[in-house]
């Protein structure tokens, strides 16, 4: 365990450290990240010129619950584009390497591709999150302090459980899935909006199969002190971390199972 966090730090070390020769690119990059994701954001600008709320929620409302998950996802994207490249490993026969060095196959594709430039998606995720509290009249404590905290580090470790889950399909379907990105760049979009705009069916799929709701709508509740209209028990509020780490438990075991059963493709 040490070991394997001492190759990752030492591999993100050198990433950066080499991403940063190249300080001009680096800040381009990353403002085009910004203004980008920032795009986002303005298409939900237009839309509330158009409506005064939206199940109820207030600009100001969703803009928490954007900019809440927009940074989970951020911090998530930033880490984890070693599992989204999982697939061009497989086809040139690079991840062969990854099996015969004496580290863990995670923490080696963990650290394998961290781009520093995500770091705009964050900021802009950062710049949301702090205008709807500017908006917002929050009464802000120690216990919903915690919960922010720990609903954003929850929300990264749920997005990047989806990343490792799609990666250990991979192994099986050799090109990346689709599907994951569904679940990834379409469940920061999904986590952006209340749940309850979204069928039943889309509702229970993401609170008990992939709990993206756990994300931000559970936690913005609990920190806005909203009633909950769609009733689930109010505790529930409180278990993104719990979720969180039970979530990435299932998968690792995919991860697992997956590099268990890897064949290769000959390249």
């Amino acid at each position: 365990m040490r070991a394997n966090l001492d190759l990752y730090l030492a591999l993100v070390r050198a990433q950066v450290n080499a991403q940063l020769q190249y300080r001009t690119s680096f800040l381009l990059m990353a403002a085009s990240q910004f203004v980008v994701t920032f795009t986002d954001f303005l298409m939900v600008l237009l839309l509330f010129t158009q409506f005064p709320s939206i199940a109820g929620w207030t600009l100001p409302e969703v803009a928490f619950l954007y900019g809440l998950g927009g940074i989970a996802f951020g911090v998530s994207d930033l880490v984890c584009g070693g599992f989204d490249g999982l697939s061009k490993m497989i086809r040139l026969g690079t991840f062969d390497r990854v099996l015969t060095r004496p580290v863990g196959t995670f923490a080696q594709v963990l650290a394998s591709d961290v781009q520093i430039r995500r770091l705009g998606r964050i900021a802009q995720g950062v710049t949301v999150f702090a205008l709807a509290v500017s908006w917002l009249d929050v009464t802000w404590s120690l216990d919903k302090l915690a919960v922010l905290a720990l609903s954003l580090a929850g929300g990264a470790v749920i997005f990047t459980s989806i990343w490792v889950i799609g990666a250990a399909i991979t192994f099986w379907t050799v090109q990346t899935s689709e599907v994951t990105n569904v679940f990834t760049y379409g469940g920061e979009a999904l986590v952006s909006y209340p749940m309850p705009i979204y069928a039943e069916g889309i509702r229970w799929f993401f609170t008990y199969v992939v709990p993206l709701i756990f994300v931000s709508y559970l936690p913005a509740l609990y920190i806005l002190e909203r009633p909950d209209p769609l009733g689930l028990p109010p505790f529930l509020q409180l278990c993104s971390p719990v979720v969180a780490v039970l979530f990435l438990l299932v998968a690792r075991l995919c991860w697992a199972f997956g590099v268990r059963h890897y064949q290769g493709t000959g390249s």
